[in-house]
């Protein structure tokens, strides 16, 4: 799987036209089977998080807390699976008025993936649900894009990636679209009304449930929500302006770590710092010193992804506007850093590394047993 620089996400996997015949007959055949909407089952607003381990635990305490000094007060639940969260963990978040939530006490899962994501999103008690990755970071209080008009319209908003998928990708034959022209889905953030889009929901899980197949020619969770409603023709919101590229250095060394996105009236949204995430940053280490952004019309438009240093970074090229970040992104990621210093300097963060590290050497014997340390 290849991303080019023209933005084509590309493959050189094969697969026969019989196995693209079964699989859109598989998916069809599930449709019908999905159950109704249960009406009394979910209620309310919330936001949906998957987590666990030293990594996203340690994102997801930085992007709690700004939400939370964003005056957001939506309930949040926190997804994990099995033992990747400590006790010592859920009582050092109580604080912030979170739930966390145990897939395997839910249904039966034995090991984790991309497919975690739509089963949170299905499982949450949430009706309406703003799903965030714990690497990224709220600009505002999110609350108010429950209200965008095009949230409202479809009860789904989807945001943009920077690629397209391969016209000659096989997932456009197995779910029967030739929209080539759209991009990708960056799935960093969700919003989803469950009940407007339940059959949908459920086909994205299906994807996902057979990623042996379909991650072959898909980047993991990464547009299964798009091509389900696209496969069963059901409209979407997406987010027109293209992400930005925010990140460390000049024009011709730049070296992009965080995504932009914005919201409908093109404001900044999100900053999803997925390439840099904040287990490994330095207390001193400013990330987002510049954005490059794509103008709004039909000029040339590059992507690179590249290896500065062993780290995967993404530069753009071609008709590129730069600036430096805004002084309100620059004090949030002060903001960010005092919550990870303080997370750093806590006691629950020392445990939290011991347990899991007992956790990793004690699953290589037994994949189910669980310790507290």
């Amino acid at each position: 799987m290849g991303f080019t620089k023209n933005r084509i996400r590309s493959i050189d996997f094969k697969i026969s036209q019989s196995s693209i015949e079964l699989l859109a007959h598989e998916w069809k055949e599930h449709v019908k089977i999905i159950p109704p909407y249960p009406i009394d089952k979910f209620g309310g607003k919330g936001i949906v998080y998957t987590a666990g381990g030293i990594t996203y635990v340690s994102c997801l305490w930085i992007s709690i807390n700004i939400l939370r000094e964003s005056g957001c007060i939506l309930p949040v639940e926190i997804w994990h699976l099995g033992n990747e969260i400590s006790l010592d963990i859920i009582k050092y978040f109580n604080k912030l008025n979170v739930q966390f939530r145990n897939f395997k006490e839910v249904c039966n899962v034995d090991k984790p993936g991309f497919h975690l994501k739509p089963l949170a999103i299905l499982n949450s008690q949430f009706k309406e649900i703003l799903y965030l990755d714990a690497d990224n970071i709220c600009f505002n209080n999110p609350s108010e894009l429950f209200d965008m008009e095009g949230y409202q319209r479809t009860g789904t908003t989807f945001w943009p990636d920077y690629w397209f998928t391969d016209s000659k990708n096989p997932i456009w034959e197995i779910i029967g679209s030739d929209a080539y022209h759209l991009p990708e889905q960056e799935s960093g953030q969700i919003l989803i009304n469950k009940e407007n889009c339940w059959k949908e929901l459920n086909l994205c899980m299906h994807f996902n449930q057979l990623g042996e197949y379909y991650y072959k020619f898909l980047y993991g969770d990464k547009d299964t929500f798009k091509f389900a409603w696209s496969a069963l023709k059901t409209a979407y919101f997406m987010i027109e302006k293209s992400p930005s590229n925010c990140g460390t250095g000049l024009n011709d060394s730049f070296s992009g770590n965080t995504m932009i996105q914005y919201d409908d009236k093109n404001a900044v949204a999100f900053l999803h710092r997925n390439l840099l995430k904040w287990d490994i940053t330095l207390l001193h280490e400013r990330g987002w010193e510049g954005i490059k952004s794509f103008p709004n019309d039909n000029s040339l438009k590059e992507v690179y992804l590249q290896n500065v240093n062993g780290m995967m970074t993404v530069d753009f090229g071609g008709n590129v506007i730069y600036e430096e970040t805004s002084p309100d992104i620059k004090n949030l990621e002060n903001k960010c850093l005092d919550y990870l210093k303080i997370w750093r300097e806590s006691y629950t963060y020392f445990k939290f590394y011991e347990y899991i590290h007992f956790i990793h050497k004690r699953n290589l014997q037994n994949s189910t047993q669980s310790i507290e340390v």
